[in-house]
């Protein structure tokens, strides 16, 4: 009997039907994932570029289950960049296209270090669609979208794009597009706060509202997004912004759209770090005549908190902090990074419940399975030397009153600068 179920066990190996089973346990039909691979995290800090002419930026797709061979991880050449938020990466709910804010240009072969901190990075005014249908993701358009774009956003149809920029009165692209992610009409729109760029957008799930965050004033907001007589889209804005921290970054809405949560570093990364940072949970109104935006809750999180992710049943929160861990190799602060995980009440009211360190260099991307039991998260670079790979790490996650994680042993490793990933469910 022991015979049988052995060589039955061998079978199914064989055929695959097992190629699940392993060390990371994680349900998707895929992730999709950026690597900035032409700058260290820790030129934020010292300006050396420390890259190679060999290897480039990529988007790479990762499809479940896993297999060992890695005949389901597919990359092709997409210039990006790690300088800016998470919301450089959009993706239409299907899995089929994405769409990528490049953010800065690519840095040529002979340039080894920046003068002026990130500002020194080369200007772009672009972003592209890839074809991710054919397994291989394709670049198939590179279109226009404003000097310096700063983040996209798509809505739950997959038809339209909002796209932010530094063009003084022109903050905001209206990008529409086909069933092929080529765009068809882009519309320009002001900043909803005269002459201020927007740093972060978020579609609301309902797909009538997009909120927005200018992190230089410490504002968030909702603006309406309609059709007019002529079917000509635009934003209006829809009630008044409200304060929230000191720089607000990157944030999410829950599944139903009644809470947005974003993280605040309280300052840009630096030699002699952040220190803590916050979470917030902002309830939009979105009547007809809109009423007062407000704070639900707020807590503390690590030192320089990166991105926030939202479980797919709303009762948990985890965000990933940074550390110092972009500092340069020497500081006893490289490579120590957090998790830190939250309840999340009906009520918007976030209860932190623990901190879990882990080795990695300036993670920026975290997002949670379909079932709500596992998350993944983007690495840039380890404390490692010569090979100097990105991965996506995974937890288990266990809900409840204080959800807890639990790091799982595999990992995917990736170009160098893997910085925002997206699952698809």
């Amino acid at each position: 009997m022991k015979k049988q179920g052995i060589s039955l066990a061998l079978s199914l190996l064989a055929t695959g039907v097992m190629a699940q089973q392993g060390p990371i346990q994680f349900t998707a039909k895929s992730i999709v994932a950026l690597s900035d691979a032409d700058m260290a995290a820790s030129a934020m800090v010292d300006g050396n570029l420390l890259k190679d002419k060999f290897t480039k930026d990529a988007l790479t797709t990762i499809g479940f289950p896993l297999d060992r061979s890695g005949s389901n991880i597919n990359t092709s050449v997409i210039s990006n960049s790690m300088a800016l938020f998470d919301k450089v990466l959009a993706v239409s709910n299907n899995g089929r296209l994405a769409f990528v804010v490049e953010g800065r240009g690519q840095t040529g072969d002979s340039l080894t270090s920046l003068k002026g901190g990130l500002s020194g990075l080369p200007a772009s005014t672009k972003m592209f669609t890839v074809d991710l249908s054919a397994g291989k993701p394709a670049l198939k358009y590179g279109f226009a979208v404003g000097q310096n774009p700063t983040a996209v956003t798509i809505n739950p149809t997959g038809n339209a794009l909002i796209v932010a920029s530094a063009d003084p009165g022109k903050e905001l692209r209206i990008v529409e597009v086909d069933g092929t992610g080529k765009p068809t009409r882009i519309l320009t729109a002001a900043s909803p706060v005269p002459n201020a760029v927007i740093t972060d957008l978020a579609w609301h799930p309902g797909g009538q509202f997009v909120a927005y965050t200018i992190a230089g004033s410490q504002e968030v907001g909702l603006m309406k997004y309609a059709l007019d007589a002529t079917k000509k889209p635009n934003l209006v804005p829809h009630g008044k912004t409200i304060k929230v921290g000191a720089m607000p970054g990157t944030g999410k809405f829950n599944a139903d759209g009644s809470v947005f949560v974003l993280v605040d570093a309280k300052k840009a990364a630096n030699a002699s770090g952040t220190g803590a940072g916050e979470v917030f949970a902002v309830q939009f109104s979105t009547d007809d005549t809109p009423g007062e935006h407000k704070i639900l809750s707020q807590a503390a999180t690590g030192e320089g908190p990166e991105s926030v992710a939202i479980s797919p049943d709303g009762s948990v929160v985890v965000v990933v902090n940074a550390g110092q861990s972009y500092q340069p190799f020497g500081n006893a602060a490289v490579a120590k990074s957090s998790l830190t995980v939250y309840a999340l009440g009906k009520d918007g009211k976030l209860t932190q419940s623990a901190d879990y360190p882990f080795e990695g260099i300036a993670p920026q991307s975290v997002d949670f399975d379909r079932s709500g039991d596992a998350i993944a998260v983007a690495v840039p670079e380890y404390l490692d030397y010569g090979m100097r790979n990105g991965g996506i790490e995974f937890w288990k996650v266990t809900k409840g009153d204080k959800p807890t994680l639990t790091k799982q042993a595999g990992r995917i490793s990736l170009t160098r600068g893997c910085h925002a990933i997206k699952v698809i469910p």
